[in-house]
């Protein structure tokens, strides 16, 4: 824009090598905000302004696009402006600006990770049908994506792997904001409640946000 600052939009739904007819739906792709950051880059602009109204996505790309923001950041202001959500992994992508700022009533948080998986054993056995998978010998935990129920070994294996995935989504909120644990259990909240908990710096409208930028030049 005239102040030099790049405008990068990141909503709906984010993953890594969505299709075409997704973006159309309104999600966004990992791939698409590393490429704008980059050209933003290229280009030498003074700041970085994320426009955010996402609920989150997979955690796969997620984790590389803050890594990217909080090199930049080093660089150059960033700010994060909402006034619907930033959830999940797109609040994940935030917490790497150097400023988070929400309006009034907007939706911040959930800070986590999830695998929402659905137990269909009981519809399987009333349809008369089982779940029998046939692996390797050593491959006990090659169905645990898939199937209508888990063994205790699955469920170990994948409670492993969401953990991980948020312990790469705490590490990065805290290296970059003084938030308490309280407050990352997987919940969300108002503005009101994300300023008390340090998620966000400011409420505002997006004007003042704005402002703010510029003024970090």
């Amino acid at each position: 824009d005239p102040n030099g600052i790049a405008h990068i939009e990141i909503c709906g739904t984010l993953a890594k090598g969505i299709s075409p007819i997704e973006k159309c739906c309104g999600a966004t792709d990992y791939e698409d905000i590393e490429d704008e950051l980059e050209a933003a880059m290229d280009a030498n602009v003074r700041g970085v302004w994320l426009e955010i109204d996402s609920p989150g996505g997979a955690c796969t790309g997620n984790s590389e696009i803050a890594d990217q923001l909080q090199l930049i950041s080093r660089k150059i202001p960033t700010l994060a402006y909402t006034d619907g959500m930033a959830c999940s992994a797109a609040y994940n992508i935030a917490a790497s600006c150097r400023e988070i700022w929400a309006s009034p009533s907007a939706t911040v948080g959930s800070i986590g990770a999830i695998i929402p998986w659905v137990d269909n054993g009981a519809m399987w056995a009333e349809e008369g049908m089982e779940w029998a998978p046939i692996t390797n010998s050593e491959g006990d935990l090659k169905g645990a994506m898939m199937g209508p129920s888990l063994t205790a070994a699955q469920t170990a294996s994948l409670a492993e792997y969401v953990q991980d995935s948020f312990n790469l989504f705490r590490d990065n909120v805290l290296r970059n904001r003084n938030v308490p644990a309280s407050a990352m259990r997987g919940q969300c909240f108002l503005a009101g409640r994300a300023l008390q908990n340090k998620l966000i710096d400011k409420i505002g409208a997006e004007q003042v946000a704005y402002d703010r930028l510029v003024s970090l030049f």
